[in-house]
């Protein structure tokens, strides 16, 4: 080759390098025969919204029916307005008793079992208590002691009366007399703070004025009735057991009425208020309901759940509610003038929640479906109202819908890649 030829090809080399570093070729085509794409651009000075997600979807009949997309056309209902919240079940307090003992002493007999109805007045647990003894002696002192008081109080009124003793002697007899009135009165006071009932007390007084002491054989024995009809669910002692004054015994419950208290969320409170009547139903009684009203709402938002506490008392006469049970509860709230219209509505189950607001999936065509950010209102009968963001008409997955938000969120990912 010649000098002049081998200066040619070298230059040519060095020129098509050159392209290759700028990615074209002379006139600005692409090696790959594509006209470059020119830069987009950014920004507000673009004069564009960037989307985050992209605006629709495509799937394959096939990717459909493994998916089991299932759609429902959104349309005006009329809604019964029922809210149907979470609950639980727990005792009526006002019918729940923690049942001790006001003096020491020791379990001789425990007539009921756990589990066991008593009416009021059945005996519960009986004790013998040595400072039972103690009052019970107190008593009979305090009544003997004003039995002879009383003697010589009416004697001196008789004598003070004939200006046989002086007024200061008649005055002397008469604080005597008072004096142990007081301490009579006292002691049977202490009785009944032990747990005594007053024919008990009636018997100790009787066998005071008689002789002054009791029967040989008759231990100082207190007996704790029930006050009230109900149901034992607790036992915490054994015949024999000592046990300490006010310590808890067994713990008694009426079950014929249970509170149930009901999580409200923030965006339901309107609706609510005292009075309002509530359809109690378990997975333990499917086919079966249980009455009730509202008579409390909390005055607190729950900071964890965002929910407020309401409570229902429930008629529970069958004992079929246990407190601890989850349950369901419908409530029948008042229909708003605002919604005294047949209002849009879609079943729940088609709501999503894409970059953290509630978007629908509508199909915009055949395999394709777009995604719609709406607004909800309340959710009645398994329905959520639609405020904003579809139409009567469009078509909305109802089935399906998480494999639709896994792929736009796959496609969103893709696009920023």
């Amino acid at each position: 080759m010649s000098p002049i030829a081998s200066r040619t090809a070298s230059a040519a080399l060095l020129a098509v390098a050159a392209l290759a570093a700028c990615g074209g070729r002379p006139g600005g085509s692409r090696s790959d025969g594509r006209e470059p794409e020119a830069a987009e651009p950014r920004g507000e000075a673009a004069g564009e919204h960037h989307e985050e997600t992209p605006l629709t979807v495509t799937l394959g009949s096939a990717a459909i029916a493994e998916a089991g997309v299932e759609t429902w056309t959104v349309q005006p209902v009329d809604l019964e307005h029922l809210l149907v919240l979470n609950a639980t079940v727990e005792h009526d307090e006002n019918r729940l008793l923690h049942v001790a003992a006001n003096v020491q002493g020791r379990v001789t007999a425990i007539p009921v079992d756990l589990g066991d109805a008593v009416a009021p007045g059945d005996p519960l647990l009986v004790l013998e208590s040595v400072a039972l003894g103690r009052a019970r002696e107190e008593l009979l002192r305090g009544v003997a002691a004003l039995r002879v008081a009383n003697r010589a109080y009416e004697r001196a009124k008789a004598l003070v009366a004939g200006h046989a003793i002086s007024e200061g002697e008649f005055q002397a007899r008469e604080g005597e007399y008072l004096a142990r009135k007081a301490a009579a009165q006292a002691a049977e006071r202490a009785l009944h703070l032990y747990g005594e009932d007053d024919d008990e007390i009636a018997r100790l007084r009787a066998a005071a004025e008689s002789d002054g002491s009791l029967p040989a054989g008759d231990p100082p024995r207190l007996t704790i009735r029930a006050p009230f009809a109900g149901r034992v669910i607790d036992r915490k002692v054994t015949p024999g057991a000592l046990v300490e004054a006010l310590q808890p015994l067994m713990t008694l419950a009426d079950l014929s009425t249970v509170w149930v208290f009901l999580q409200a969320y923030e965006k339901d409170l309107a609706l609510l208020s005292k009075g309002l009547p509530v359809t109690i139903r378990s997975e333990a009684y499917p086919q079966d309901s249980f009455a009730g009203r509202v008579d409390f709402l909390g005055s607190v938002v729950d900071e964890a759940t965002r929910t407020v506490r309401l409570r229902a008392t429930v008629d529970n006469r069958d004992e079929r509610l246990r407190p601890g049970m989850f349950v369901k509860a419908q409530v029948d709230v008042p229909r708003p003038e605002a919604e005294a219209h047949p209002i849009l509505a879609v079943p729940r189950s088609a709501l999503q929640t894409l970059e953290g607001r509630s978007t629908l999936f509508v199909q915009v065509g055949p395999g394709r479906f777009g995604r719609r950010f709406v607004e909800t209102g309340h959710s009645f009968e398994g329905f959520t109202e639609v405020l904003a963001g579809v139409k009567a008409g469009d078509v909305v997955v109802t089935e399906g819908s998480f494999v639709l938000k896994s792929e736009f969120a796959r496609a969103s990912l893709g696009a920023e890649h």
